[in-house]
């Protein structure tokens, strides 16, 4: 074990390299335990605040000449650290180390901070990107986990999914909890086929094609699809910049949930 100030840095030889950060010394304990306890998983280092946080993937990068931009690491943050929080931290750890998947994890569910979370259009320090010199554009982090779920078994879903398959996590509860206010709601024909196909992964282009949307060329007419978008986001409470990519991910998330809910059979 390596020890760096406000960090620290443990060395075994198992398989996705984990950061854990968290403020609470009893909660990184737990989590930093549940990782070692997944095969899939090896505890690289911990942080209890965010600039050892910051100091730590600094000195990773610089010792991983391979890897630098840190590739297939997975970071585990709490959301509140201190005066600082971790969705915040987690895009300046990706503006250091573009590789890093980062999923935050709090005890409460929120649709909110859902959006905040997978949201784009924000700089390292959070002001929006219109407001910044700088006009290139953050990454959204890649996961909402809940602390209260915190198991081995729920630690190694997580990483196959933001880490092997390269897809974004979100807890199931908080997407309950979007669900319980849409009981009762349901999406017109046209706005499900359109939501289906978002959640396939289809451009708005692909999706005016295979909804028979064209232009008198025969090409796509993205008009009326990028109506049934903006539909979609309303429907789903989604808000945020039409241009943020962020959104459509978590489009995606709930239309997924939203048809399950709607498969269930109906209560006696």
């Amino acid at each position: 074990m390596l020890e760096f100030g406000t960090y620290t840095i443990t060395m075994k030889n198992t398989q996705i390299p984990v950061i854990v950060i968290d403020d609470t010394p009893v909660k990184r304990r737990g989590v930093c335990e549940f990782v070692e306890e997944t095969e899939l998983l090896r505890l690289e280092g911990q942080s209890g605040d965010a600039q050892g946080a910051v100091t730590l993937i600094e000195h990773l990068c610089s010792q991983q000449a391979a890897n630098a931009t840190l590739s297939g690491w997975l970071v585990l943050s709490d959301l509140r650290l201190g005066s600082s929080n971790g969705v915040e931290l987690g895009r300046t750890l990706l503006e250091i180390a573009p590789g890093l998947r980062v999923v935050i994890y709090t005890q409460d569910p929120s649709w909110t901070l859902a959006a905040e979370v997978f949201r784009h259009e924000y700089t390292r320090r959070g002001t929006l990107r219109s407001n910044s010199r700088r006009s290139r554009k953050a990454t959204g982090l890649h996961g909402y986990a809940l602390f209260n779920n915190m198991e081995p078994a729920y630690l190694e879903h997580i990483a196959s999914e933001v880490v092997h398959r390269h897809e974004t996590f979100i807890d199931p509860e908080v997407l309950n909890y979007l669900l319980k206010r849409l009981r009762g709601l349901r999406l017109t024909p046209r706005q499900e086929e359109c939501a289906s196909l978002i959640a396939q992964g289809f451009s708005n282009d692909d999706i005016a094609l295979r909804m028979g949307f064209l232009n008198t060329r025969g090409g796509p007419n993205i008009g009326p699809v990028e109506n049934l978008v903006s539909e979609l986001y309303t429907f789903f409470s989604i808000e945020g910049a039409p241009s943020d990519p962020g959104r459509r991910v978590l489009l995606a998330h709930a239309y997924e949930a939203y048809a399950g809910l709607r498969r269930e059979p109906p209560q006696l």
